[in-house]
């Protein structure tokens, strides 16, 4: 068993994604590494333990022949941005209309 580190903005489904072809290995990705929150963030900083044989080996390739990691988390500036709404971020004329 091999391990990976994590890119930025990676969950865990992305990795299982790009290991082993397929979201529904999750669950393997999460027993692997001894994790149980599906919600829990992964970092960057500890690598991942994977190995297991690829579920779908034609998408497996796909990333590795084009040198991509899909990475689907939201970064921290779109979560600031998602929390600005509301009347107080409104501009009149534009996407606060009076009629």
């Amino acid at each position: 068993m091999g391990t990976i580190k994590p890119q930025d903005n990676q969950n865990i489904f992305d990795v299982a994604l790009q290991e082993y072809g397929s979201i529904e290995t999750v669950f393997d990705v999460l027993d692997d590494n001894d994790q149980y929150d599906i919600t829990e963030d992964i970092s960057v900083y500890e690598d991942l333990k994977v190995g297991r044989a690829a579920f779908k080996k034609d998408i497996v390739a796909y990333y590795e022949s084009n040198n991509t990691h899909p990475a689907t988390g939201a970064t921290a500036e779109e979560l600031l941005l998602a929390n600005i709404c509301g009347i107080d971020y409104m501009t009149l004329e534009d996407d606060f209309i009076i009629g």
